[in-house]
This record gives structure tokens, C-alpha cells and sequence, in this order.
């Protein structure tokens, strides 16, 4: 005969009798026998200390501990809830057997969960569908976070309009359904996505499905969403939790290394220093178009900052040979000293009378392709991009691969690998909050290597000493 029992998710604190002071979220236990139990996650929460073990219900507040009648109230009807619960899934139990006899255990454990996630919660709001609580989430966010992540979370729902479209499960989505089996049928639909946009650029036979970091972005604006979502009683379903942006084994390639693309020391130079009216047939409005793109860029290569804090720089934020500033994304006070390395966004900046030419981020993107392809930054470089468990390898001059983000890079690189600046230099100028999102940024440079290898002395050298003279 069936049972069932409501059990506490955490108890007690890890490794120790003692109470844990937190809520924690109550299961649902239909026991058949030993080896059958069937495991089912509830949206009630409670604090162990106010739980009745023995009755596995909420303690009443009876004797000294008597409580107001607005207070009982509450607690016999959580209860109430609770028991019906109970009923509710083994009437639903006995429904699925008289049903179907000969259903496999699996079977019938997973329709029990399933029925489960069904079951309504009091204080959830229901009065907007998961779209439209996607659109005010979209919406309370301008103002507050730059245009492009805006655009992120837009595309995500763009994502999942067309994931409804095309798997008919999902046609109609919403929250409770957001569990593992939805992330890898949407996984699966991101992996196999027609060519379009960037897609079409890559090599034959590898233009469908999105890349595996594309992949991973997606499904942690999913998460981000979700967190919101739950935070304002629109979600009551925490599965998102437990997913992870990328597989084991993508995880796994992205250990060993990532491909970037960075200027060189020698490149930023020489790219800073182009003269655009030498080039032929270049028309004189696109060589000052040029210019003021290349200027743009070459300001946050030599000062390391994100698109966000160049396109809002104000001349009242400088301050002689400092650029201070709260920085947008991470709303961290930032001071850039413009000398040494820095110095010519300095020049830059006079050029300018420090009001930095106004643009677009896609035209920005688009132009600097142009103008360094006109400058002849055209070293032929291969990077390694990963679709499932497909390598591709894109090869193409190096213009072609620039975009705003490469400024940060080439500051990274160059500081790290020319200057050998230390590190925790660096991870102040760019606003990182630890190494390990730092290297991200830092390309390789097989030169600079050499060169700072080739200061170095060997063991073997005969040690030279040197005398001082008399005085």
C-alpha cells in the first residue's frame, strides 16, 4: 500500500545535528516499498525549527508559544495545504495504475512528478504568461545596463519564440517547464540552428548550429531571467539552478585555451600611426571616417576599458593625466593614469578637445573592419571555434576578426606580455575581479616571449663579480 511522507530538503546544518537556521524547501515521498519511492519537489518552504518532525507538519503554537489568531491561521492552513497535497498525489497515484496496469515504475514515477509541478502555489502571480514576464524584465532593465545586453536577453526571446515554433512541446512555454529536458531540447535547437548572420561566414559544411560559448551565453541570460522571475513571485520553479552554461566535455575544450584576437605591440603602432590619405582611391570622407575609428579604438587599447565607459566619457572626468570614472558595467570608481603606455589616448583625447567622436557600436564594428583592412592589418590568423563536438577553424586576416572588445584584449596582452606589468596592476586598470577572468584576455605572443626568456641568464654561466672601486 502507498505512503506517503513530507520530508525537509536541508534540515540540519551540513555535517553537524544543529538545526540550519535557513528555509528550506519540503518533498513529497510516495512510498511503495523500499525499492520504489517517488521523489517530488513541493513550493512550500519552512524553517526547520518551526517544523514538527513526528507529525511532519508545522508546529502550532500552543502553551506559552500560543500565537495570535491571524498567526494559527496561517499555520493550519499551510498544513491544510499540505495535507491535501498528500491526498492530491495518491489519489493521482491510484488514478495512473487503474489507468494503466502495466506501466513501468519509471514510467509512473515520472508522471507523478509531472502532476506534481502542476499543482498551484498561493502566492504565486499568474496573471502574466512567461512572455510577458520575459517583456518587463527586458523593460525594467533600460537605463540601467548597456544596449547590448539588453539586445542579449532580446534575442533570447526571439530564441525561444522560434524553439516553440518548430518543437511542439514546447509551443506553449512556461516556468514550471523549464527543467532539464527543456534545456537540452533548446540546447539541441541552438546546436542545429540554420545559417544566419555570422553563421554564413564560416567554412562549408560548418554554417549550421551556434557556437558552443554562443550556446553557453544563451543559456546563462536564461538563468539570469529565471533568478529574476523567482525573485518577484513570478517563478516558483529553482531548476534552473542547476544548470550548467556549457556540457562536460565543452567544458573540457575550453580548458585548453581559447583562441583571442589582439593587436600586436608593433600592429597598435603602426595602426595608430597610418596615414589613411596615402591610400589609394580612399575618398576624403572616408579617410577622416577612418581616422576617427581608428582613433576610437586605439584609445581603449591603450587604456583597457570597456566600449560602455568610451562611448560616456565626459571632460569633466579628467583630472590632468587621470581619467576617473564609475565605470558602467561594474558601477567600480576607476582611475586610468594616461601616461606611459597610456599617454597617447591622452593625444587623443586633445585631438578631440575631449568630446571623443559619437557612434554606433555596429557601425563602429563594421567601420574598424574597413579601416584596418585600409591600414593593412592583414596577418592571416586561424581561430578554433567549437559547435557540439565539432572543431572549426576560421581562417582570416586579422581585420576581419576586430571589433571594440579587441581594444581591451590588445591592452591586456601588451601590458602583460611587452611590459610585464604586474598583475594586479592590470586587474585594476581593466576592473577584473580575478585572474582567471583575466586570462581570457591575454593572447599569446610567441616574440615577446622569446625576449623576455632571452634576458635571462643561464645556470651554467660563470657568475661574474664586481668589485667596487676605493673611495
Amino acid at each position: 500500500m502507498a505512503t506517503t511522507k513530507l520530508l525537509l530538503q536541508k534540515p540540519y546544518k551540513s555535517g553537524s545535528k544543529v538545526l540550519n537556521p535557513d528555509q528550506t524547501r519540503l518533498y513529497l515521498f510516495l512510498i511503495l516499498d523500499r525499492n520504489r519511492i517517488v521523489k517530488i519537489k513541493t513550493e512550500h518552504v519552512i524553517y526547520p525549527v518551526e517544523w514538527d518532525f513526528r507529525l511532519q507538519q508545522k508546529k502550532e503554537l500552543k502553551g506559552n508559544l500560543a500565537g495570535t489568531p491571524e498567526e494559527n491561521k496561517i499555520i493550519q492552513d499551510f498544513n491544510k495545504d499540505l495535507r491535501k497535497l498528500k491526498d492530491d498525489i495518491l489519489l493521482q497515484y491510484q488514478k495512473v495504475i487503474k489507468d494503466h496496469p502495466d506501466m513501468p515504475f519509471p514510467q509512473v514515477a515520472q508522471s507523478l512528478k509531472e502532476y506534481g509541478k502542476t499543482k498551484e502555489i498561493p502566492f504565486l502571480n499568474k496573471d502574466k504568461d512567461l512572455f510577458e514576464v520575459l517583456d518587463e524584465f527586458i523593460s525594467s532593465m533600460e537605463g540601467e545596463v548597456t544596449p547590448g545586453t539588453i539586445k542579449k536577453f532580446t534575442t533570447l526571446k526571439n530564441s525561444l519564440t522560434e524553439f516553440g515554433k518548430v518543437n511542439e512541446k514546447y509551443s506553449t512555454i512556461s516556468f514550471s517547464m523549464i527543467d532539464h529536458a527543456f534545456k537540452d531540447a533548446f540546447t539541441k535547437y541552438l546546436r542545429n540552428q540554420k545559417p544566419r548572420g555570422r553563421q554564413k561566414t564560416r567554412p562549408e559544411g560548418f554554417q549550421f548550429g551556434l557556437l558552443n560559448d554562443t550556446i553557453g551565453k544563451y543559456i546563462e541570460c536564461l538563468k539570469t531571467f529565471c533568478k529574476w522571475a523567482e525573485e518577484r513571485n513570478y517563478n516558483a520553479n529553482d531548476t534552473y539552478k542547476e544548470f550548467s552554461n556549457f556540457t562536460k566535455a565543452n567544458r573540457k575544450r575550453k580548458k585548453q585555451g581559447h583562441d583571442i584576437v589582439t593587436l600586436t605591440l608593433q600592429e597598435l603602432k603602426h595602426f595608430y600611426n597610418f596615414d589613411f590619405s596615402k591610400v589609394k582611391d580612399l575618398t576624403e570622407q572616408k579617410q577622416e571616417s577612418y581616422s576617427r575609428i581608428r582613433d576610437l579604438f586605439c584609445f581603449g587599447a591603450y587604456t583597457g576599458q570597456r566600449w560602455s565607459d568610451i562611448e560616456r566619457l565626459d571632460k569633466v572626468e579628467i583630472h590632468d593625466d587621470i581619467w576617473t570614472f564609475t565605470a558602467f558595467k561594474t558601477k567600480k570608481e576607476t582611475e586610468i593614469d594616461l601616461i606611459g603606455y597610456a599617454a597617447p589616448a591622452m593625444d587623443i583625447l586633445k585631438k578631440y578637445d575631449y568630446q571623443l567622436p559619437k557612434i554606433s557600436l555596429q557601425k563602429f564594428n563594421d567601420l574598424l573592419k574597413e579601416a584596418a583592412a585600409a591600414a593593412e592589418i592583414n596577418t592571416l590568423i586561424k581561430i578554433r571555434r567549437y559547435v557540439g563536438d565539432k572543431e572549426i577553424e576560421i581562417s582570416k586576416p586579422k581585420c576581419k576578426f576586430l571589433g571594440s572588445h579587441a581594444a581591451r584584449k590588445t591592452c591586456v596582452s601588451i601590458l602583460l606580455n611587452n611590459y610585464n606589468m604586474n598583475v594586479t596592476h592590470v586587474l585594476e586598470i581593466t576592473g577584473h575581479s580575478d585572474l582567471k577572468t583575466l586570462q581570457k584576455y591575454i593572447n599569446k605572443d610567441r616574440k615577446a616571449r622569446r625576449e623576455a626568456i632571452s634576458k635571462t641568464k643561464s645556470i651554467n654561466e660563470p657568475m661574474s663579480v664586481v668589485k667596487s672601486k676605493a673611495v
